[in-house]
């Protein structure tokens, strides 16, 4: 009997066990949810607010008037001021070159390249020295016969004078005018063919006729060569000039000379090497050529570089220039006065800039530029000085939106 009460109270006991389980979570969600309602009854309301707008931030360069110097870019090639084809003026054999007749040879101005065997034309010089000798003897005896006509012609006409009115041929022919004549050209026949034979002799020299260098050499010593046999292929060293092109509105802007000894415009020529380094040089404008590049249609203007080779530099050496370069150009043109010079970037839409207002606000303002590279951009009108010029990118840019400055 008690062991039947017992398993009769465990049971009840597992009933109300599970009576709690079920029921009392459920009694912690009912209170829980009675104060929240109650606290959103009392509690304070939150206030609607719109939300604010950012102001976007933008960088400015304030503007300043000044003097600004137009550069204008261009590219070009390296080209000699002074070539020539080396010839002799006589036929001969090589007996002697200069040391420095070779391909890269360096020689100066009136120094011997090529010597060509002198003898036979020494030989030349003496036969006609000895025919001028003859030719000043026969002149002479000339002079002495024109001495003898002219006593026989007086006597003949009974003392009456020379240049009376007689028969001129006759009187020419007694005076032996013709004899005369015929032996000063000889004479003066003789002494052209002597002059021409020191020349022939000279010319067995070969000079440099400028400070050059020697491109290719075609002959050697030993070589028998005539005047139509080129010798070398020379270069002057002392100038190279760099063929530019450039657009034919900017020549508007550069000083170019119109004939010689005028001053031209000053130019900087860049040219690197294989590892990267630029090197400059400072030539000149000299002149514009007369017509348009083919292709391009473009204006072309020759720039001057003295010593391209630096070979007389002393101290610091510079990279030589080569004959075929391609460099780089800076021309420098006319000064601009009273003018904003102002970054490419800040240009908008290729004709208009953003000012920021005092009042920190956009303005959007159209201007026209008179001059732009690279880099910069020249404006003349539509700016004013101490104003706010906008240098950094707006999104969405508006006429009269609220801006920050940096």
């Amino acid at each position: 009997m008690n062991t039947e009460n017992n398993v009769e109270m465990m049971e009840k006991t597992s009933r109300w066990k599970l009576v709690l389980k079920i029921l009392l979570p459920l009694l912690v969600l009912a209170v829980g949810a009675a104060g929240a309602y109650q606290m959103s009854r009392t509690g304070p309301e939150a206030q609607r607010k719109k939300p604010e707008k950012p102001l976007p931030i933008v960088q400015i360069m304030r503007l300043q008037a000044s003097s600004e110097r137009v550069v204008v870019p261009a590219m070009g090639s390296v080209i000699p001021a002074m070539e020539l084809q080396l010839r002799s003026r006589v036929s001969g054999h090589v007996v002697s070159v200069h040391p420095e007749f070779t391909e890269g040879g360096i020689v100066k101005a009136g120094e011997e390249m090529v010597l060509l065997d002198p003898e036979d034309y020494r030989l030349a010089v003496e036969k006609q020295q000895t025919r001028v000798v003859n030719a000043r003897y026969a002149l002479q005896l000339e002079m002495g016969q024109q001495s003898v006509a002219k006593r026989e012609w007086q006597i003949v006409n009974a003392g009456k004078p020379v240049d009376g009115p007689v028969n001129g041929m006759d009187k020419a022919l007694a005076l032996r005018k013709p004899h005369l004549e015929n032996a000063q050209a000889d004479l003066a026949s003789a002494e052209a063919d002597l002059k021409q034979a020191r020349l022939n002799l000279d010319r067995t020299r070969v000079i440099a006729p400028f400070n050059a260098v020697i491109l290719t050499k075609n002959v050697a010593k030993g070589s028998q060569v005539s005047t139509q046999d080129e010798l070398a292929h020379l270069v002057g060293t002392d100038e190279f000039r760099v063929q530019v092109s450039i657009p034919v509105d900017a020549l508007k802007w550069i000083a170019v000379p119109r004939k010689a000894g005028e001053p031209g415009a000053v130019a900087r020529v860049f040219y690197g090497n294989n590892s990267g380094a630029v090197s400059e040089r400072v030539g000149q404008v000299i002149r514009l050529l007369g017509e348009l590049e083919t292709e391009g249609r473009m204006a072309r203007i020759l720039v001057a570089v003295k010593d391209p080779l630096a070979l007389n530099v002393s101290g610091e050496q510079k990279p030589p220039l080569f004959i075929g370069q391609y460099v780089r150009v800076e021309i420098d043109g006319v000064y601009l006065k009273e003018v904003f010079s102002i970054p490419r970037s800040a240009l908008r839409d290729d004709s208009r800039i953003w000012i920021a207002g005092s009042d920190g606000t956009l303005h959007i303002r159209p201007v026209d530029t008179i001059w732009r590279d690279e880099h910069r951009v020249i404006v003349k009108d539509g700016l004013q000085e101490a104003e706010n010029l906008i240098i950094s990118d707006i999104a969405a840019p508006v006429e009269g939106m609220p801006i920050r400055t940096e």
